[in-house]
């Protein structure tokens, strides 16, 4: 049994459970809201801010929940989170300031806001949990040492793809091994892409033209590789990495890079 479902049946039970509120109603955090409400006991959405604050709401209905209400100021947001009541607000302050929650996800995709709120977090004592590879990839070091400081949890989520990698990571330092190569694999990696092509397949999803091309054309990839190089130390081959082609089993790709470089870089990330 892994130890973290053990504890969240634990405050289950308890009839405690571990309170998130959740900044940003996206694709994302439409999951994540969906998973949290209906598949994880032990855990509750108890508040979702977001600029449109209709889509918040409909994050929570789309999860199963009716009756949400909007909080204007911290204390209408608490009285409803005390109250067990679905609420969502624009102002992604009062999440950071609230009591009634135990800890934050950004999940907006936003560099500055994005940054602007989890050093708000972080003064406010919140642990966070960033959704966010864009902020992690160009600050994350610096708010790192920040939440350091005031002694608060700053991670990533585990199911992303920086997450899968330091679980595979630590999997194979466990078992005696060195890891020499982070790679991140992608079926549709085309950096000619641009809003215009991926308009057909953003409007299918439910997301946005520049979202879904940054996916696509190499953007998203950089950034989250990032994360994975700050985490392990580990260095790029070359500006973009040196990114292969190819249509095998990735154990046959061994070949395709000279150990020497790598054992020189201490590992390299790539995708």
């Amino acid at each position: 049994m892994i130890i973290v479902d053990t504890e969240l049946k634990k405050r289950e039970a308890a009839g405690k459970p571990l309170r998130v509120g959740m900044i940003g109603a996206g694709f994302m955090g439409r999951g994540l809201a969906n998973q949290i409400i209906n598949y994880t006991p032990g855990m509750t959405l108890a508040a979702i801010s977001n600029r449109t604050v209709k889509n918040a709401r409909q994050v929570y209905e789309d999860a199963g929940w009716d009756q949400v209400v909007e909080a204007q100021n911290l204390v209408a947001l608490e009285d409803a989170i005390r109250q067990q009541q679905p609420v969502v607000t624009g102002n992604a302050d009062l999440l950071c300031e609230s009591e009634q929650i135990d800890i934050l996800v950004e999940a907006t995709g936003h560099v500055e806001f994005g940054a602007q709120v989890t050093m708000k977090a972080i003064a406010f004592g919140k642990d966070l949990v960033l959704m966010n590879a864009e902020l992690d990839g160009t600050v994350g070091p610096m708010l790192k040492v920040h939440a350091d400081r005031a002694g608060v949890m700053l991670t990533g989520c585990d199911g992303d793809q920086p997450g899968v990698q330091i679980n595979l990571y630590r999997f194979v330092t466990s078992i005696g091994l060195t890891p020499r190569v982070c790679g991140n694999i992608k079926g549709f990696q085309y950096r000619y892409r641009t809003p215009e092509t991926q308009q057909e397949f953003a409007k299918a999803w439910g997301q946005t033209p520049e979202m879904v091309t940054s996916f696509a054309d190499g953007t998203k990839i950089s950034f989250e590789q990032a994360i994975v190089a700050n985490a392990t130390g580990m260095k790029v081959a070359q500006r973009g990495m040196l990114g292969y082609e190819y249509d095998g089993l990735v154990d046959d790709m061994v070949s395709m890079y000279d150990l020497d470089m790598l054992r020189e870089y201490g590992g390299i990330v790539e995708y």
